[in-house]
């Protein structure tokens, strides 16, 4: 697990909350060989109403340098990253460790925000108090394979009785749907553990609430995730 150490305020007052509207944020995002759906994902973040600072670091971990360059060339206000290990919590740790501002927005190369998304985390993290707040896994995509995996995933016969999964009331859980996490907190507990291969958030997750933690769900916050998109990619995905 790496060591994440809290980010203090600098001159450049990049750290804390912001002279007009919210405070400011870092959205963080791991992906590897993600070039059918990271493009979407990014435009979904760029295109976000937050009214305060907002930066967007990719953590990349594709093998060939092409897809860093496209990222960079496509799209010149993100920060990119090369991520070496090429796992995902690897990346988010190095997200982290680059991240400027003291709420970390998580996000996927998979996942398409909605609009006020990052708006409506960020007021709800602020009023509760919570280190984590998420929401729902809205399973979507094209074609019959992924409609019929985002089908099985959202009903308590798929996916049990998850609230991220199938929704429900608002208030603390287990765990959510990726997160926008208090940097401090994150700190506390050591960041992403990167000996694990998946369920990494969860694992994260556990370890707030082991700290006297809040992770809370909120089910307004519904971000789309498009799953893998043939049974060969799904069972690699599973398997792990």
């Amino acid at each position: 697990m790496a060591a994440v150490m809290p980010h203090g305020r600098g001159p450049d007052g990049r750290a804390g909350a912001g002279a007009v509207g919210r405070p400011p944020v870092s959205v963080i995002m791991p992906a590897r060989n993600a070039g059918l759906t990271l493009p979407a994902a990014l435009r979904a973040i760029l295109a976000q109403d937050y009214d305060g600072p907002l930066e967007v670091i990719v953590a990349e971990g594709s093998k060939h340098p092409a897809h860093r360059d496209m990222l960079r060339q496509d799209f010149p206000q993100v920060r990119v990253l090369r991520n070496a290990a090429g796992t995902i919590p690897a990346g988010l740790n190095l997200a982290l460790s680059a991240a400027g501002h003291d709420i970390i927005v998580r996000c996927d190369a998979h996942t398409v925000l909605p609009a006020g998304y990052i708006s409506r985390a960020v007021d709800t993290l602020l009023r509760t108090g919570a280190a984590n707040v998420g929401g729902r896994m809205h399973p979507a995509g094209a074609g019959f394979f992924r409609r019929a995996v985002a089908l099985a995933t959202s009903t308590p016969l798929g996916a049990g009785d998850a609230r991220y999964r199938i929704g429900g009331k608002a208030g603390p859980v287990d765990t959510v749907y990726m997160g926008v996490y208090r940097r401090a907190a994150l700190a506390a507990a050591g960041g992403w553990d990167e000996t694990l291969l998946c369920n990494e958030d969860y694992a994260l997750n556990w370890r707030l609430r082991e700290r006297g933690e809040t992770v809370w769900f909120d089910p307004a916050l519904a971000a789309d995730y498009r799953p893998r998109g043939n049974l060969a990619a799904l069972a690699r995905q599973y398997f792990n």
